[in-house]
């Protein structure tokens, strides 16, 4: 249903699948009955069982509309085409809505959200729109012929190059070599332009052995991502509260005792990693 004014709306559609495509061929409907200026009615009913005896054809999202008008249902019908109920106000002619236009879809739990925009702020936010997609297609070197395409084809590269990065941050951390000192197992490395999500992942894996200790730093230009972890069950060895101490002013983040994640400037790097190493196993 078209809801009157100019604002942004969400309608909800419990539905078991909605894609763009449906959307965007139900926007063009839309904008279809707009142009054909159909009218629309509003009816009110005592209750919703009222109203579904009436009308049994009704659409209803049942525990919206109830919540939202518990003493009575608005029914609303536009000419020859739907008839449901909706709690919120509506024009009398689909022409008064001028313009229809979908802003976004989205799913939340088990129902699709689709925020749309009528009347002038639709037309502007269509500007605004066409305005993106130009600037999209200049930064793609695209046309608007091709831009899609072009987007699915760096999508893919840019999944299949992931696909390596995260392959090779794999085969550089397994290179690690172990440094044993007492009942401490320490693994330290510094690397350049790795994968953050892969010195995470790596990190949780080791930990699990007993008095085992990581600190990992991935440097990208000037800066660094560090993962300083270790067994939960050493005791002694607060983490969060050495990388603090130690990257100070250089440094940003933190976690927990057992596992920090945080950045820090290129220079500190390999003072912090070491500082942190001396403190440990000295």
């Amino acid at each position: 249903m078209e809801h009157k004014g100019s604002g942004y709306n969400t309608a909800f559609i419990l539905i078991p699948k909605l894609d763009l495509d449906t959307v965007i061929k139900a926007e063009a409907e839309v904008n279809s009955l707009i142009a054909k200026g159909r009218r629309v009615t509003t009816r009110i009913f005592s209750s919703l069982e009222e109203a579904k005896r009436e009308i049994p054809e009704l659409r209803a999202n049942e525990e919206r509309i109830t919540a939202a008008a518990p003493s009575e249902v608005k029914v609303v019908e536009i000419e020859n085409h739907d008839v449901a109920a909706c709690a919120m106000e509506h024009a009398s002619n689909l022409q008064e809505c001028e313009f229809f236009l979908v802003t976004r879809l989205s799913k939340g739990g088990s129902e699709y959200e689709v925020d749309f925009v009528v009347g002038h702020q639709a037309k502007d936010t269509a500007v605004a729109l066409s305005s993106k997609l130009l600037r999209v297609c200049h930064e793609l070197r695209a046309n608007i012929n091709t831009v899609e395409n072009t987007a699915q084809k760096l999508r893919s590269e840019n999944e299949i190059n992931a696909r390596k990065l995260k392959a090779l941050s794999r085969e550089k951390l397994a290179g690690i070599q172990p440094v044993t000192s007492g009942t401490v197992t320490l693994l330290k490395g510094i690397f350049e332009n790795l994968s953050d999500n892969q010195l995470q992942e790596f990190a949780g894996e080791i930990i699990i052995n007993p008095n085992t200790l990581v600190l990992l730093a991935n440097i990208s230009d000037e800066r660094a991502n560090i993962v300083f972890a270790r067994n939960e069950k050493m005791e002694g060895i607060d983490l969060n509260k050495m990388f603090k101490q130690f990257a100070d002013i250089d440094g940003r983040g933190g976690g927990k005792p057992h596992f920090v994640t945080g950045i820090i400037k290129k220079q500190a790097v390999r003072r912090v990693l070491d500082s942190i190493e001396r403190e440990v196993l000295c």
